[in-house]
């Protein structure tokens, strides 16, 4: 039995183990998160659980579901992790500095189709700024500073973050010029489509309920292996313009239609930062310089 008057020293990383084995609900995901394997993990709960006394979690389906104890101590463990990662940053961070790491997440599409090419001229400007670059669909968490700024394809949700629109973002049909040399109607000519898991996009909703009848033999999870599809020849999509219209052999088969919109997000720790104002600065006037591109209005 412990003693439960004796006082209780918990290392920090053990409350970092908690909080993201509620937050995941899986050992593999606390793992990979913490950067321990599971066996280190799993060992760190059970010694928590055991010097504590009480249970902290059940397994239901597979999956770790925190014990009413733990979920009332939760919110005081999420508020600590944050106050802990503002302590770094405010150590690590100098407010006037524009020259030192800045991170930015977004989505393949928008990393690999827009603003990779783009950065030179950003280089040019600030060439103390280092850029990393996590292209990902999985979104990072700003309150928890796994990135310093998101770039994200839909309006964002999170409280107590700073966010700010760029741009809508318009999708039309494309295809490669050589496969409408063939007389075949819009519903006869092949498909490239997101796999299943994909269907919940606002641009897979709209071409379900549009072309509901087309016929697809190539499945993709992904915006930029879709437009590679395309230039190949492989069938037609439904691709944000600004990503299509690059290529000029490929031809938009109907008018642009904005399905999405293009928004910045930042923590408020983090807003006054002289490389984030910068970054923002030179993107939002990059982007607004290519208004058209974006609508699809680039004559072709």
């Amino acid at each position: 039995m412990p003693n439960r008057n004796a006082k209780l020293q918990i290392n920090w990383n053990d409350i970092k183990y908690l909080v993201s084995l509620a937050r995941h609900g899986r050992m593999n995901d606390v793992a990979k998160e913490s950067g321990v394997d599971v066996t280190t993990a799993s060992r760190r709960l059970k010694a928590l659980e055991s010097a504590l006394g009480t249970k902290l979690f059940v397994r239901i389906d597979n999956r770790y579901s925190p014990t009413e104890p733990l979920q009332r101590a939760l919110a005081r463990a999420v508020s600590a992790e944050r106050e802990i990662g503002y302590f770094q940053h405010q150590l690590m961070e100098k407010d006037t500095a524009l020259s030192g790491r800045l991170t930015i997440t977004s989505v393949h599409t928008f990393i690999n189709s827009y603003l990779l090419p783009k950065l030179s001229s950003f280089y040019s400007r600030y060439p103390r700024i280092e850029l990393e670059l996590i292209a990902d669909s999985e979104q990072l968490d700003l309150n928890r500073h796994e990135a310093d700024l998101a770039i994200r394809m839909g309006r964002p949700v999170q409280q107590n973050i700073v966010t700010r629109r760029l741009s809508k973002l318009y999708y039309s049909i494309y295809a490669h010029r050589d496969l409408l040399e063939k007389e075949q109607t819009i519903n006869e000519i092949p498909w490239v489509l997101f796999e299943k898991s994909f269907d919940h996009l606002p641009e897979a909703k709209w071409q379900q309920q549009h072309y509901p009848n087309v016929k697809a033999n190539l499945y993709c999870n992904v915006g930029p292996a879709m437009l590679s599809a395309v230039q190949n020849k492989l069938g037609v999509a439904c691709l944000p313009c600004y990503m299509a219209q690059a290529d000029t052999n490929l031809v938009a088969l109907q008018e642009p239609t904005a399905l999405r919109e293009l928004w910045s997000l930042v923590h408020p720790e983090k807003r006054h930062l002289a490389k984030i104002r910068a970054f923002l600065e030179w993107l939002a006037l990059e982007i607004q310089s290519d208004e058209r591109l974006f609508h699809g209005q680039l004559a072709k």
